[in-house]
């Protein structure tokens, strides 16, 4: 089953977007107005983050301090406000067929361990970058990437 979507998931999707000359307008128009609507909710420190999502120096800190900001306590009367603008980008991506090829799923993993390293089922993603230390076996097991062709054509 897929991993919920939230909201630092889908900003960080508007941002890889942004830059994508291909990609609709109205999509990138959706994703400034969340943008905006975050800082308005979360404050200048969720924009500052949002704002270090569209850098790819910046993108990892940028998400995590997202993540701090709106994901770890979005409260309802939050989620009520930033909903509209949720869903506004949500359709815009649909219906953009650059939008869909452009953002694509990508997992990151830096593991240290003392012994063995066992990653399991990675499903969907089509980037895996992957940094492990460990002082015996390192194995990775069930990882289905996604080509990004659609297959029913």
């Amino acid at each position: 089953m897929p991993e919920p979507l939230t909201l630092t998931t889908l900003l960080i999707a508007g941002a890889n977007l942004v830059g994508t000359e291909t990609v609709k307008e109205v999509t990138k128009d959706a994703y400034r107005k969340l943008k905006e609507k975050v800082g308005q909710v979360f404050g200048s420190r969720a924009s500052t983050a949002v704002a270090k999502l569209e850098s790819p120096a910046t993108h990892e800190e940028g998400r995590q301090d997202l993540e701090r900001c709106v994901d770890n306590d979005l409260r309802t009367d939050e989620a009520t406000e930033l909903a509209p603008f949720v869903e506004a980008l949500v359709q815009a991506m649909q219906a953009d067929a650059a939008a869909k090829t452009a953002v694509y799923s990508r997992v990151g993993l830096d593991i240290e361990a003392g012994g063995n390293a066992l990653i399991r089922d990675i499903q969907g993603a089509r980037e895996v970058v992957a940094k492990v230390k460990a002082d015996k076996d390192v194995t990775i097991e069930g990882l289905h990437l996604d080509t990004g062709r659609d297959l029913g054509k």
